[in-house]
């Protein structure tokens, strides 16, 4: 269906018209229900005097006996309320206290086994210290290369403090290479 400017124009006003019928209905039935709200409250109002006019002229009638039961249960109720809110309140106070003293306790009793297992650990880390300086004192130490590339092409390389002189660079890597794989060192980090 192809929709030409009158037919989106009856469409919005079919729409707009649907749209004003549901707000003013909205409205009606708001009004409805405040005016009900309203004549509930005031015959609420009205039975209440009648009952207390009933109960100034009878204090011992039913309305005045059902008044005091009804004022007994509330203050019942009330104080009931009140003792669930005191029980509530100590026992999340009592709940804390030993939620605190337990994880006192759980901290004392981790000190005291950390406490406890301070000369296991000052032993383990003295064997792990000779081990270390035991593989140290029997390694030998790989050799100190330092190597020198002069400007016109040729290079020197310092092994232990003796100096070499090579005509080239390659000749100074090269010999750096072979000085290396004939150190047979054992440490490494």
């Amino acid at each position: 269906m192809k929709l030409t400017p009158l037919v989106c124009l009856v469409l919005g006003l079919a729409i707009a018209t649907v749209m004003w019928a549901q707000s003013k209905e909205d409205a009606q039935t708001k009004a409805l229900r405040e005016q009900l709200e309203r004549e509930t409250a005031a015959r609420k109002a009205e039975a209440d005097k009648a009952i207390a006019a009933d109960i100034a002229r009878n204090p011992d009638g039913a309305n005045a006996q059902a008044a005091r039961k009804a004022a007994e249960a509330a203050k019942a109720q009330e104080l009931e309320k009140q003792t669930t809110e005191e029980k509530t309140k100590a026992d999340s106070i009592a709940n804390a206290e030993t939620a605190a003293a337990k994880d006192e306790k759980e901290r004392k009793e981790a000190a005291a086994r950390w406490e406890a297992g301070a000369a296991e650990r000052a032993r383990a880390a003295a064997a792990q210290k000779a081990a270390v300086d035991k593989w140290r004192a029997s390694a030998k130490p790989a050799p100190s290369i330092i190597m020198n590339k002069r400007a016109d092409g040729s290079a020197s390389v310092m092994v232990d403090g003796n100096v070499t002189s090579f005509p080239t660079v390659a000749e100074a890597e090269a010999y750096v290479e072979k000085v290396r794989s004939k150190a047979d060192t054992t440490l490494s980090y």
